[in-house]
């Protein structure tokens, strides 16, 4: 499995954002391989993103290559966009997150 984890801050005010991420939401469930995405919020340091789970790392390399991704760069609602990937240990994980098994 494989983890990105993406943060930026916004230009606009964080309703006009959450607006905006609640219409973007389905179109997330169009990438396979996806298999969750949350979405971060912490107004008292006016960081947002989102922590995404995707099945393999092809399936992450993959959504690079989407509209939707691309997107976030060249967004003016977000700034200073971070994109960091890592993949999962399984033998703890299997431990801390078992249901992260049936996911698989």
């Amino acid at each position: 499995m494989r983890i990105r984890i993406v943060t930026f801050g916004l230009t606009v005010p964080a309703e006009d954002y959450t607006r905006l991420a609640r219409d973007l939401a389905p179109a997330f469930t169009a990438w396979p391989g996806l298999l969750a995405k949350w979405w971060l919020t912490d107004p008292a340091s006016g960081t947002y993103g989102g922590v995404y789970l995707f099945a393999t790392r092809e399936d992450a390399d993959r959504s690079r290559d989407t509209d939707l991704f691309r997107g976030m760069s060249a967004n003016p609602a977000l700034r200073q966009v971070s994109v960091r990937e890592y993949d999962i240990l399984d033998a703890p994980s299997a431990v801390t997150a078992p249901v992260l098994q049936g996911a698989r």
